[in-house]
């Protein structure tokens, strides 16, 4: 196995004693599956390590197949990827020493925060929300009696799931709530 760190370089501390580029690249020669595997992987400043590209190369005799795709444990290999791309934290100093008068490295988590999943999913479920809503209320302005269909159909999706997005749209306050005798 080796580690090849790419540009954009850096380092990120993950220890007392330790650090980790901040962007590498790491070669396997792996003998079950017969393949050779290459993956770039991204450490932000929470020391969270993605693989951001992985590339598999088989043999003329041993060809990459599903079944071989299945014993390709990229999480295993991220982390022996980890375990080797570890430096002492006087590489960091140094890296850190080397920057220009003035010049800090920039904190990612500052700049570009990363979303976590339920950010994400509320994200797109708010989306998706605001779409549905905005084709219920042309509906409604053209005397369509059956808004919440044309949702569905617009949408191309279930009127369970539509009744879900008009839901939200009404708990963000982009339609009116419904009357008493209403339904979406």
């Amino acid at each position: 196995m080796s580690v090849d760190e790419l540009t954009p370089g850096g380092y990120v501390s993950t220890g007392r004693d330790t650090a980790v580029p901040t962007h590498f690249q790491a070669n396997f020669v792996l003998s079950e599956p017969d393949v050779t595997i290459q993956i770039e992987v991204m450490v932000g400043a929470d020391r969270r390590p993605l693989v951001i590209e992985a590339t598999v190369r088989g043999k003329a005799k041993a060809p990459i197949t599903t079944s071989v795709m299945r014993q390709v444990l990229i999480d295993q290999l991220l982390r022996a990827a980890m375990t080797e791309a570890t430096v002492p934290a006087s590489v960091l100093q140094r890296w850190l020493a080397s920057l220009p008068p003035g010049v800090q490295p920039v904190d990612r988590r500052e700049v570009e925060p990363v979303p976590s999943a339920e950010q994400r999913f509320r994200s797109q479920a708010d989306h998706d929300a605001q779409v549905a809503a905005q084709i219920y209320s042309d509906a409604v302005a053209s005397g369509d009696r059956a808004p919440g269909i044309a949702v569905a159909h617009a949408m191309n999706r279930s009127r369970t799931q539509v009744s879900r997005y008009l839901r939200r749209a009404r708990d963000l306050g982009l339609l009116p709530p419904l009357g008493p005798s209403e339904g979406a």
